[in-house]
């Protein structure tokens, strides 16, 4: 047996680091798909502005969400203090948005290329 094959039983982890590593990249997505559904909006023809904005707003709360929660993170890391239990729903609520905006969008854009 190698000593590659043996992992410890108790490995320590930080799990606020983790979290915070977490929110940083959703935070990314959503901006990345928020730069996405702004460059293909003009070509989704059919689609009215305020659903785009429906659209646009429901991965802007997403983006919100997770660029909160890092900075909760922070500000509890600062001040030396246990994170709020709030953070804990922001985890789980904003990747609810980016998935439900991302779906509203690929579900117009798909619609407008069929007549």
């Amino acid at each position: 047996m190698s000593d590659d094959a043996e992992a410890p039983v108790d490995v320590p982890h930080d799990g606020e680091t983790l979290l915070y590593d977490y929110f940083k990249h959703l935070t990314s997505l959503c901006l990345f798909s928020l730069g996405g559904v702004l460059a293909l909006a003009q070509n989704a023809k059919g689609v009215s502005a305020g659903v785009m904005i429906a659209v646009l707003g429901v991965i802007g709360v997403a983006a919100l969400i997770s660029f909160s929660g890092t900075a909760e993170i922070v500000a509890a890391r600062f001040h030396r203090k246990p994170l709020a239990k709030h953070v804990n729903h922001y985890r789980a609520i904003a990747p609810v948005f980016l998935s439900v905006g991302v779906g509203m969008f690929l579900y117009l854009f798909t619609r407008t290329l069929h007549p």
